[in-house]
């Protein structure tokens, strides 16, 4: 799974739980207050939550593994360089089995169920433009249409509205087309009023509608709404999140409503409550355009109740308690958001970590060598320089420099096996003791001589003992010092790249350790090693081999290095 789709995904997926958090904020903050306007507030932010949640996790996937904060695990970048793991090895047999391990989808189904959570969102997305262009295209047609209005003294009324909202006044035009009046469009606006509505209305009562239009201008919703209808077909699978927008388009009538109506005598607000009442009744009419633009009564019809009362029984503002309160409750949601984004793109780096190019480079020519190395394998160097041609554009030469001497496969030779495993020098495990000063010659020595050291046991003391410890017969762990590690679920396989040293002794009797993909010599540990011989280490889990042991494959760059 490719990390920008597992990134994605997990960030779709998330709408559902901060969609349902959103809503309880703007519950919380509608109890504290009446005023509409931190009731807008808290409505905008839950809205906008969801695709703050995706943005982070798809941003925090891709951020370097110096500055991602995340938990390291099996399949995920390390937080820094040269992060200390410590890799568990099993005891022998079943006297300690396996640790149970957390249930995780296959990586197909888990790619697939991405791929239709993201392929259905970009559909949401398509059509919801679509919808949403076409109604633009017939309200520009609308607009072109209307005539304008002849009404001087509304003119020159919108006109002094709009010089004390701080705006620049729009056309107004008349229209049987619309069902209610509305703000048509971004770069010049105009206001669009129905012909029923400026003939039955007094100019008094169409200069407060008109100033509601003139608080969505001051506001910019014209231009926020092509944002919104983008977030609300991406968000479509989540219902919490339909419901977040819903609460937000009324609560954001209603701080228009009270810009429209700043200062205004009750006389006057009972005459914009019967303007609302009469724009309702048109709008219940069939409309030939349905789109969504600033209109007058808004989406949610149903909170027109609700507004009613906000405008004939207007409530003071927040006390400055509240409104401290409301910012703490949307500052606690915020930060749990981030919280679980970092989570979020923490998990995406388990499915899918995303490793730089000429790390992900040195690993295809480094399986490659394997491949060409395994033991049931024909060695044959075309398959392998083909590998390192493909990978080569893509890595720096010094990358190449590091692993090319890896795609050489260790030499067979018959009379010596051990020494067809690891052609490198190694210092004697078991070195012969000091010879007698005085010895006996042989009268028939073996015209054969055995170039390697007796097996046996030898049953005089070492005057030098080996620096290197020998291997311990309990096994245990070994920690692993790693540039960046890898996860090849499938395979049983974690792998480890780029810098990479090991402390730590590994029993031989438990675990099948190999270099090169060769059988290793006896003796032979990772940890004797010199610092950058290593350029990969290969765990295999137990469970995955035919022999019921962990395969340990070591890769080294250089036999020059490789001496301890």
């Amino acid at each position: 799974m490719q990390p920008l789709l597992a990134a994605s995904a997990l960030g779709l997926a998330a709408a559902w739980p901060v969609g349902v958090l959103g809503l309880g904020l703007g519950r919380l903050v509608e109890r504290l207050t009446d005023d509409p306007r931190p009731r807008a507030a808290a409505w905008s932010l839950a809205y906008a939550l969801p695709a703050g949640a995706l943005a982070a996790t798809v941003a925090l996937t891709f951020l370097p593994a110096n500055f991602a904060p995340t938990i390291f695990g099996p399949g995920a970048a390390p937080a820094n360089a040269a992060q200390r793991v410590s890799v568990q090895l099993a005891q022998a047999g079943a006297e300690a089995p396996l640790a149970p391990r957390a249930w995780t989808p296959p990586p197909a189904l888990a790619a697939s169920l991405a791929w239709g959570l993201v392929g259905l969102s970009l559909a949401g997305v398509a059509a919801r433009g679509w919808r949403w262009n076409r109604g633009r295209r017939r309200l520009a047609a609308i607009r072109a249409a209307a005539r304008p209005c002849q009404d001087a003294a509304l003119i020159e009324a919108v006109r002094q509205r709009a010089v004390r909202l701080g705006v620049r006044a729009p056309s107004v035009r008349i229209s049987d087309r619309v069902g209610e009046p509305l703000l048509a469009g971004a770069l010049r606006p105009a206001i669009l009023l129905p012909e029923a509505l400026a003939r039955a209305a007094s100019v008094q009562r169409l200069a407060l509608v008109c100033g509601h239009e003139l608080a969505h201008l001051r506001r910019r919703d014209n231009w926020r709404i092509p944002a919104e209808e983008a977030l609300a077909g991406l968000f479509w699978l989540a219902p919490p999140t339909a419901a977040v927008r819903g609460r937000m388009l009324a609560t954001r009538e209603a701080v228009c409503d009270l810009t429209a109506l700043d200062g205004a005598a009750p006389e006057a607000r009972h005459d914009y409550a019967r303007a609302l009442v009469e724009a309702l009744k048109l709008a219940a009419q069939p409309s030939p355009v349905q789109v969504y633009q600033s209109a007058f009564t808004g989406l949610d019809r149903s909170l027109a109740s609700m507004r009613l009362a906000a405008i004939l029984q207007p409530r003071a503002s927040a006390s400055a308690g509240r409104i401290g309160l409301s910012l703490v409750l949307g500052g606690a949601l915020t930060a749990a958001t981030g919280a679980g984004s970092l989570a979020l793109a923490d998990q995406a780096r388990r499915l899918a970590p995303p490793i730089s190019p000429a790390v992900e480079a040195a690993a295809q020519v480094a399986e490659a060598a394997q491949a060409v190395a395994a033991p049931d394998a024909v060695p044959d160097a075309a398959p392998l320089d083909a590998a390192v041609q493909d990978v080569a554009p893509a890595a720096p030469a010094k990358a190449l420099d590091s692993v090319a001497p890896i795609a050489e496969p260790a030499p067979a030779v018959e009379a010596a096996p051990v020494a067809a495993a690891d052609p490198r020098p190694r210092p004697n495990p078991h070195p012969t003791p000091t010879p007698h000063p005085n010895p006996q010659p042989n009268p028939h020595p073996d015209p054969h001589p055995n170039p390697h050291p007796n097996p046996r046991p030898n049953p005089r003391p070492n005057p030098r003992p080996n620096p290197h410890p020998a291997p311990s017969p309990g096994g245990g762990a070994v920690d692993v010092s790693a540039d960046m590690q890898r996860s090849i679920p499938n395979r049983g396989q974690t792998i480890f790249l780029g810098d990479v040293t090991v402390k730590g002794v590994l029993d031989p009797v438990k675990v099948n350790l190999r270099v090169n993909g060769l059988p290793a010599a006896p003796g032979f540990q990772p940890s004797l090693l010199n610092r950058g011989s290593i350029q990969r280490l290969e765990f295999t889990d137990r469970g995955v081999t035919a022999e019921g042991k962990i395969i340990v494959n070591v890769v080294i760059a250089d036999a020059q290095d490789a001496r301890p």
